[in-house]
């Protein structure tokens, strides 16, 4: 049975469906992919104002720009986004750290459709999901917090950043840096559509082979051109074979650029690809074999091959104090008639990278909906409160003790 003492931010938070939703319908008509600044800068401007009412200083973290690999197989360097940062209480005894994205996948001319109403529970539109319900979900459940009258025993920081769909590649220094002297870390990416949320995740690395080799014309000099298109095909078969030779381990080669005319041995191709591990040691494995398998192509005469990236985020493994506290959420849930339980995932999140500096988090304590990173985005209207209830909750449990220091 819950305290009386929970109740009056918890019925509060009952009448606020109506504000979410609002909050959530103007933040996803701005644009905020992660390379789309100007947008950036107008979704930034919108949360600030919004977190005001904690009438606590709101931090610009500058980042460093994110270095890619051009499709010449240069090395180039994008700018970011700035993240935002607040605190309340930074010397409770008990500190938790609170971290969401505002950046989306979808660049200004992606069709993804204006944000609407489609059906009496169901918000549709870009990012309304991920995650940008969840910057409503845990705006609201501190609202509710700041009004339970215990709180002075827990501290709270919020960090938003604008990097975290491409990896937070820009963000991860400064993440490490929030997460020190902080017990909990509490993450609002959506939970599963049915309500469960994720406990052990894989690790992810993103990885660019570039082949290089001699060009020629087609017909009358084949035989002097090196042929970095097929030197390239051969390797990714290779590569593609580590597919399953450990337990989870998955290879995708997403993308292949190279070549210039039908009639031109090609000097230069390209491939991006990801792999995925659910070992920490596995990231060792994949990379002494695809250093072998590469290795083994560049003994062709006139055919050199690299490889640029790694892994940037471990594996989030399901064990001490995360265990804890997703027990201890299933715990909140049951207090609100929810029945959770979570599920292993192949996505990895900012939850994974805060798990390797130490903080045992949950990481999808956002919305319920589907269809993420696709025109057909949606949420649950009524998991806006839902969840928000379920965040406030814990917090209330943890500053009166009854949720025990994890």
């Amino acid at each position: 049975m819950l305290k009386s003492s929970y109740l009056p931010a918890l019925e509060w938070l009952a009448t606020q469906q109506k504000d979410m939703l609002a909050l959530v319908m103007r933040w996803a008509a701005i644009n905020s992919h992660t390379f789309n600044l100007d947008g950036m800068k107008q979704m930034k401007s919108a949360l600030k104002e919004t977190f005001q009412v904690f009438q606590e200083e709101i931090e610009d973290i500058d980042l460093p720009p994110m270095e890619f690999i051009n499709s010449k197989g240069h090395s180039e360097f994008k700018s970011l986004g700035s993240a935002i940062k607040l605190s309340k209480r930074a010397h409770a005894p008990l500190q938790v750290l609170l971290v969401i994205h505002m950046d989306t996948v979808y660049p200004v001319d992606h069709p993804a459709g204006e944000v609407k109403i489609t059906e009496e529970n169901i918000l549709r539109g870009p990012g309304v999901c991920d995650a940008k319900g969840g910057i409503a979900v845990l705006f609201k459940a501190l609202e509710a917090f700041e009004r339970f009258p215990e709180n002075e025993n827990v501290g709270w920081t919020v960090v938003i950043n604008p990097d975290e769909e491409v990896g937070s590649h820009g963000s991860l220094d400064f993440l490490k840096k929030v997460a020190q002297n902080k017990q909990v870390g509490l993450l609002y990416e959506p939970c599963l559509p049915s309500g469960d949320l994720v406990g052990a995740r894989k690790g992810s690395g993103n990885f660019t082979l570039i082949v290089r080799g001699r060009s020629a014309h087609a017909g009358r000099d084949h035989h002097l051109g090196r042929n970095a298109v097929d030197a390239l095909a051969k390797c990714i078969l290779k590569i593609s074979g580590l597919n399953g030779s450990r337990p989870g381990l998955t290879v995708n080669v997403g993308i292949i650029e190279g070549g210039q005319a039908l009639n031109v041995v090609p000097d230069f191709a390209l491939a991006r690809l990801n792999v995925r591990v659910e070992r920490e040691q596995d990231e060792d494995y994949v990379l002494t074999a695809m250093k072998f398998i590469i290795n083994e192509f560049s003994k062709f005469d006139g055919i050199s091959v690299g490889i640029h990236g790694g892994f940037f985020a471990p594996p989030k493994t399901l064990k001490g104090k995360t265990l804890t506290l997703l027990k201890s959420f299933q715990s909140c849930g049951q207090d609100l008639g929810l029945n959770l339980n979570w599920q292993p995932s192949g996505g990895v999140c900012d939850g994974n990278r805060l798990l390797s500096f130490g903080l045992p988090n949950v990481d999808t304590l956002g919305v319920k909906g589907g269809a993420t990173h696709s025109p057909n985005e949606y949420l649950y209207i009524d998991s806006l409160v839902e969840r928000a209830k379920l965040s406030a909750l814990f917090l209330m449990k943890l500053a009166d003790g009854t949720i025990k220091k994890i």
